[in-house]
Order: structure tokens, then sequence, then C-alpha cells
């Protein structure tokens, strides 16, 4: 098997959490620890991972230093967030490795991201709510804004991911059956400029990125390991098990699958097995040995 695994953001942090590292490095463990065969293993594979929540908290922190720090732009918040989170992950697959009794190699890499450069629209919220007599200041700063009942909040945009630019390094690591932890939060978006990369003040959609990184590794599986067991349709909320892409592809276009939540998902794994994949999973994390068993899930196949 040639896998790549994305790991929600919940896999690291849910409702309700404190935020801590220490909680976060139990929640880690408590998602991973179910696929140890899986890691400590001789299949390929990659991991990436979900940024959410801690994008946001880095956008406090940055915000409540404000005057007496300089201002760190949003693309170097989310790189700082893909090496700590790496590092929070890393350590935690390879005490799983080791409990398993095997000997795979980990590393974690940042991943700059090639985006389209029509970058679109800032649609996407990130970061807390602002009391709305603050507009002014926040617009003067050149912020878009988006108005609701807590205030106003920040939008960026979302632009379409087109290249890894690491991905040979990637795709030597991942032939080699080491490990590698990459693209955390969708990677850092940048785009050409002249003889230069510039960064984006925006974020990529995680399932996008690495549905694409499945399909340039000639991966077999992408695994995408959320906080629901299944996909599900219909007023009934019927749930989805083995599902081919066209009958997956009706219900998509049909609008059964939120565009915040469901939605990427669905759309990274129907691209994905479109394009050659074997198998798309979609289910809680700690399904996904039995989904490759194929006994849970939702599991999207040609």
């Amino acid at each position: 098997m040639r896998a790549v695994l994305a790991l929600g953001g919940n896999a690291l942090q849910r409702s309700g959490d404190d935020g801590s590292v220490e909680g976060e490095l139990q929640r880690a463990h408590a998602s991973l620890a179910p696929m140890a065969e899986l890691l400590a293993g001789r299949d390929r594979l990659l991991l990436t991972h979900g940024n959410g929540p801690q994008v946001g908290h880095a956008l406090l922190r940055a915000e409540a230093g404000r005057p007496e720090t300089p201002e760190r732009p949003l693309d170097h918040l989310v790189s700082d967030t893909q090496g700590g989170l790496g590092y929070l992950l890393e350590r935690t697959v390879r005490e799983i490795i080791a409990g398993a009794g095997g000997s795979r190699s980990v590393m974690t890499m940042l991943a700059q991201v090639e985006v389209d450069p029509e970058l679109g629209e800032p649609r996407k919220p990130v970061g807390p709510w602002y009391l709305d007599a603050r507009r002014a200041e926040l617009e003067a700063r050149g912020w878009a804004l988006a108005e609701g009942e807590k205030g106003v909040r920040r939008l960026v945009v979302s632009p379409a991911p087109l290249r890894v630019l690491e991905l040979d390094i990637i795709r030597s690591l991942f032939e080699n059956r080491m490990l590698c932890i990459t693209a955390g939060g969708g990677g850092t978006p940048v785009v050409r400029d002249g003889a230069r990369w510039r960064g984006v003040e925006g974020v990529i959609d995680k399932d996008s990125v690495a549905g694409m990184l499945a399909q340039q590794l000639n991966a077999t599986h992408l695994i995408i390991a959320t906080d629901v067991e299944h996909a599900w349709v219909g007023p009934d909320r019927r749930p989805l098990g083995e599902v081919g892409v066209a009958e997956l592809r009706s219900h998509y276009d049909a609008g059964e699958f939120p565009a915040g939540s469901m939605g990427p998902k669905v759309c990274a794994a129907l691209d994905f097995v479109e394009r050659g994949g074997e198998m798309a999973i979609i289910t809680a994390t700690g399904n996904v040995m039995a989904a490759l068993a194929g006994e849970a899930g939702t599991r999207v196949v040609a």
C-alpha cells in the first residue's frame, strides 16, 4: 500500500480542550495509537495534518503582543504552526512506532505550496472575533472583515494549490519508506514574484493539498481521518459505506456535503479516485484500520 494519511484538526484539539501542549500531546497519542500497525509497518506512508485552532491561537498571541512585538504575517504564523505541530506529532509517532517494535524513520518538513496567482476574494474567516468598535482600525490595516453576532472577524484568501515546492524531497523520503510529516494546515501559500517566491497571507484547504500529494506520489490510498465515522446523505443522515465515484459525485453535486466541513473532504476523495487512486477513506481516527479492512468508514472506489 502507498498511502497519504490526512489528520483533521480534531486529532490534536477538540471543542472543550484547554489548548495546552500537554493536552495536544495526549489527544495526538489517543488519535494515532489505534493506527500503530500502519505507522510502524512497511507500507509507504505520508502524514499531513490540520492546524486551524493553533493558527487561531497564534493570531490571538500576535494581537495581544501589539504594539510591543512586531506584527507577523499570516504566512509566517502558518509556517510556525507547521513546525510546532510537526514536532509534536513526530515525537508522538516515534513513541508509537517504538512501542509497536517498529523502526521506521520519521521526520518533519515544512511545505511551501505554490498557489494560483489569481488569489480570489477573501472569504475564509480566521482568528478571533473583534468588537465592532474596532472596525475602522482593522480596516486601516488592510483587512477584509465579516460581520456576525459576535462582532467582526478577519477574512483571508484561500487560493487553489498548484504544487508543493519540496515535492522531489518528499517523494524520495516516501519511496524509501520514511514517514514524512508535512504540509500541515495545507502548507504555506506562496506565489512566484519574478525570480523570487512571495508568501501569501491566506490559508489553503488542507484536504485539497493532501489529495494533490496523494496523486503526485502515485498513492493507492488517501485516508482522511476526521471526527465522524462516515460521510452521510439525506435528511435521515444515511451513512455511506463503500460507494462508487458516480454515486458520490451525484450526492456532491446535489449539495449534500457542507462547504465548511465535509464538502472539501468529499471533493478531495472524488478527485483522487477519479484520477486513478485505488481507494479514498473518510472516517474517524479510531476507525482507520477497520476502514482499511473494509469494515468501517466511507470508502470511495472507482
